[in-house]
């Protein structure tokens, strides 16, 4: 599951949280490799078909599983792809951990003091009649690793898979991972494991549509060549229902027609399927341009929607929604929302770069209005890098409990005064004092304030807050020049432009990009976010003692790294954060089904409708 971007957020968590402190693993050591499966049990179908709505001007637009972090969204990942392709470990639907009893392999066994793990496949077969095998795990790491920075799970050159001495199979249905040193076990199961997606070696693993599936992939020459085929193919959207290579699925759905932004994507139960099969005939997600479009479909009648959100702007109208035939439930985000500052932009760069800036856009940010006045109440503010509920989250650092930076016109004014600012309430400010003493390196004497920020289109929430955002922030004479586009093509600018060699790319030159938020994985570390170089950390933030936190996280059979890393954040703020929204999902009455609208899901957006079914 990993971390996903994603343009809808929310943020209030009810389920209770695993980890401890102290906790070395809540599922370390001695798993049962007998483990029953009482879950997965085949289901014949019983007819009709579940229409989805999906978020707006966001449709998928991916379905290779070996996705890059300017494609890893929720909508490609979650609700798209794992419908085809499922985890090898599922998340639990109801709280942050995994759901061995549902996943395609049994608990993982740790030993020789956490430095080896062993993984057991369960029975399952690819659409092609095929087993899945320690092969196809495999396969998908060694692409992995052939994509190298661009890998959109890739978190450092200490982290998953470059913290593994070796990794191999021991059988056809078993696989074993050797650390190169002791490593804390639930870490690694949800920041190791569980962005594993078994691929079809079988079928894929081959350099040209008529060439040869061979074992390509065994060596890193072998593995880029193929790599490159199926990106390749992957990019041609036209034939994602047609190609041959993705009929070959092991998930619950077979992908019958792709109608990417214009029309419905719709799947039909994979007969092959060795776990719970679909109940409904077919599974339709249908794309929306704006929320106003999609909540009109989700109230045209029976023939309409039967899954979509409701608009935060549309609250007061849940009762008659209600009475329309539907349920209404708020489901939580286990992640945080920001606008990220591009510190690396040649332009404005230096003066994103400075702390003390970034605290004056986060002082501008009036969270609090923003959740009483756009999200009626259904929010929840963001501080730091974990999510603040549920209140007792043990994640939580004492540091994050309170905004260190609430919104104030006033202080933010000081803070730019302090560092040599002209301030033009209404106008634009000006740096009278340049250099580190002053407005800060790199920053040039009569330089204006003036930032553009590209955000996601298609929800009239964001761009309510984005005007009101522009709006305080020009009471401190701070000029934000907002333009809307759709959350995939914000994604594809900001995203891209992580590494130093990639900031010659032409659309590296965004300034504030905000496309919503991301969702965390169940251990929610910082690596691949906040770290040097990984691989959402798209503005460039970069601090020496975080990177050797980060890592120390890892490791450690306590959180005090992981606060210690947590509090610095909270100061430094990479990124200006925003209040999360929670989703307000609207769901036929007669519309049921194991993880429907559950406590947790609603934080990973993953979907499993195979267990869906009407009344």
């Amino acid at each position: 599951m990993g971390r996903q971007l994603r343009g809808r957020a929310a943020a209030m968590l009810t389920a209770a949280v695993a980890l401890t402190a102290g906790t070395v693993s809540a599922f370390a050591g001695g798993a049962s490799a007998t483990t029953s499966h009482p879950a997965l049990r085949p289901q014949a179908a019983t007819g009709g078909i579940i229409k989805f709505g999906e978020t707006p001007g966001s449709p998928p637009n991916y379905i290779f599983p070996e996705t890059s972090s300017a494609n890893q969204s929720l909508y490609n990942n979650s609700q798209f792809i794992n419908l085809m392709y499922p985890l090898l470990y599922l998340p639990d639907p109801n709280q942050p951990v995994l759901d061995y009893n549902r996943s395609m392999a049994l608990p993982p066994v740790w030993s020789n003091h956490d430095t080896v793990v062993t993984v057991k496949l369960r029975n399952y077969v690819w659409s092609d009649g095929v087993p899945v095998t320690s092969k196809d795990i495999i396969f998908y790491i060694n692409l992995a690793e052939a994509m190298g920075t661009s890998w959109g799970n890739y978190a450092g050159p200490t982290q998953f898979p470059y913290d593994l001495k070796s990794y191999k199979a021991l059988n056809a249905s078993t696989v074993q991972f050797v650390l190169k040193s002791p490593i804390n076990p639930t870490f690694f199961d949800d920041n190791g494991l569980d962005y594993i997606t078994p691929m079809p070696q079988h079928a894929w693993d081959k350099t040209s549509v008529n060439g040869a599936v061979g074992n390509y992939d065994s060596t890193p020459s072998g593995a880029k060549a193929v790599l490159k085929f199926l990106q390749a193919q992957a990019a041609n959207t036209t034939t994602y229902s047609t190609n041959p290579l993705w009929q070959v699925v092991d998930g619950a759905w077979l992908l019958k027609s792709f109608g990417g932004a214009s029309s419905p994507d719709i799947f039909v139960p994979n007969p092959h399927f060795s776990g719970t099969r679909p109940k409904v005939a077919e599974f339709e997600e249908l794309p929306f341009t704006s929320d106003t479009a999609e909540f009109t479909a989700l109230r045209g009648g029976t023939s309409a929607l039967d899954y979509a959100a409701v608009p935060h702007p549309d609250v007061p109208a849940i009762p008659a929604v209600k009475a329309e035939g539907f349920n209404v439930t708020p489901t939580p985000v286990w992640g945080f929302n920001y606008i990220i500052p591009n510190t690396k932009n040649p332009a404005v760069g230096p003066i994103l770069s400075q702390p003390y800036m970034r605290q004056v856009l986060e002082h501008l940010t009036d969270q609090q209005t923003m959740i009483k006045r756009f999200q009626f109440g259904y929010g929840v503010p963001t501080y730091g890098p974990t999510p603040i509920y549920p209140k007792g989250n043990p994640f939580v650092s004492t540091g994050e409990l309170h905004n260190p930076y609430p919104y104030s016109v006033g202080d933010a004014e000081g803070q730019l005064r302090l560092h040599g600012w002209q301030v033009n309430p209404g106008g634009v400010d000006v740096c009278l004092k340049p250099g580190p003493t002053g407005c800060g390196a790199g920053v040039t004497k009569g330089e204006k304030l003036s930032l553009n920020l590209i955000y996601s289109s298609g929800t009239l929430l964001l761009q309510e807050q984005t005007d009101l955002f522009q709006s305080d922030a020009a009471q401190a004479g701070v000029q934000i020049n907002p333009r809307a586009a759709s959350f995939n093509t914000v994604i594809s600018q900001v995203q891209p432009c992580v590494l130093p060699k990639d900031r010659n790319n032409p659309t590296c030159t965004w300034q504030l990009g905000e496309y919503g938020g991301i969702s965390l994985s169940t251990y929610p570390s910082g690596e691949g976010l906040f770290n040097t170089g990984g691989a959402f950390n798209a503005g460039g933030y970069s601090n020496p003692l975080v990177d050797k936190l980060i890592n120390e996280t890892s490791t450690a059979t306590s959180l005090a790294p992981y606060k210690q890393y947590e509090n610095i954040i909270v100061h430094d703020v990479p990124w200006i954060w925003q209040p999360v929204p929670q989703n307000l999902w609207a769901t036929a009455k007669n519309l049921t089904g194991y993880g429907l609208t559950s406590e947790f899901d609603g934080g990973f957006g993953y979907i499993e409708p195979q267990y869906w079914f009407f009344k």
